[in-house]
């Protein structure tokens, strides 16, 4: 009867190894998670900023019937975000006697730096025209 008096302790060590091993999982998924969410709202957030960039530009473009020269350096409440803007006169073109002009407007917005963990950049492009 003396002989089996260690099978307990295996048994006790062998639950406590599958125990940590599942909490061990459990903090890992519970740290993609966060991390997940957080691109995901960052993600949002650089979404909007180059629609702030895109809608800018459009605002320039009906009011001074020309590409802006010189686009903000940044845009207020986006603290983090660069955004870029670019703006292409495509040519004009006869419809019915009314000339108007064709505008490609792209904005580019960047968080952090290319390789960093909480590097996010979004870009969106538009073509208007004039009337």
């Amino acid at each position: 009867m003396n002989n089996q008096r260690g099978i307990t302790l295996i048994g006790a060590i062998f639950v406590l190894i599958i125990v940590s091993l599942l909490g061990q999982y459990l903090v890992t998924i519970a740290g993609v998670q966060r991390q997940t969410s957080l691109l995901s709202l960052q993600s949002s957030r650089a979404y909007q900023a180059a629609n702030a960039g895109v809608e800018w530009s459009i605002a320039s473009v009906i009011a001074n019937n020309t590409c802006p020269t010189s686009p903000p350096s940044n845009f207020t409440g986006l603290t983090g975000f660069t955004v870029t803007t670019l703006c292409n006169n495509l040519g004009s073109f006869d419809e019915n006697g009314i000339i108007q002009n064709i505008y490609q407007i792209s904005a580019t917005s960047q968080f952090s730096s290319y390789g960093q963990v909480d590097y996010v950049s979004r870009k969106l492009e538009v073509i208007i025209h004039d009337e």
